[in-house]
């Protein structure tokens, strides 16, 4: 029997595999959605549609688009391991608060943080099924 599943599918049973590697209990995944015009476009104004995906850290909530901004195609699966990846970082890693020439500014993406992302891609790739999304 082949089951067919769509991309949403497919990507809600990877995220319950990421969530036994990361061990993250008591985290969910969304998807953003985006509207449509009557040619089947995505959003109309493309600056606002580069925004991959966030996290909310307080109710632990990753929210991410699974599908391309201007045709709505599904993205591939190897890019969207690396966008929650990233995602999964900013828990691991959170922003900190930090004196700038005599500001406050908020650190969200620092070296460290790019290096736990890393970390992050490489504890994917040496699990057995997520491994095979990777190019090779």
């Amino acid at each position: 029997m082949i089951i067919i599943m769509t991309h949403e599918e497919k990507i809600a049973r990877i995220w319950t595999r990421l969530r036994g590697i990361f061990k993250l209990p008591g985290f969910s995944l969304k998807f953003m959605r985006r509207v449509i015009d009557q040619q089947g476009r995505g959003v109309l104004n493309l600056k606002k549609s580069y925004n991959l995906a966030h996290a909310n850290l307080k109710t632990r909530v990753i929210t991410v688009d699974i599908y391309t901004p201007k045709f709505r195609k599904p993205k591939s699966i190897n890019s969207i391991l690396r966008i929650l990846a990233h995602e999964i970082a900013h828990f691991q890693k959170p922003p900190f608060r930090q004196r700038f020439r005599g500001k406050w500014i908020v650190r969200q993406h620092y070296p460290t943080y790019y290096q736990q992302v890393n970390w992050n891609v490489e504890r994917m790739k040496e699990d057995e099924v997520l491994k095979n999304f990777f190019r090779q």
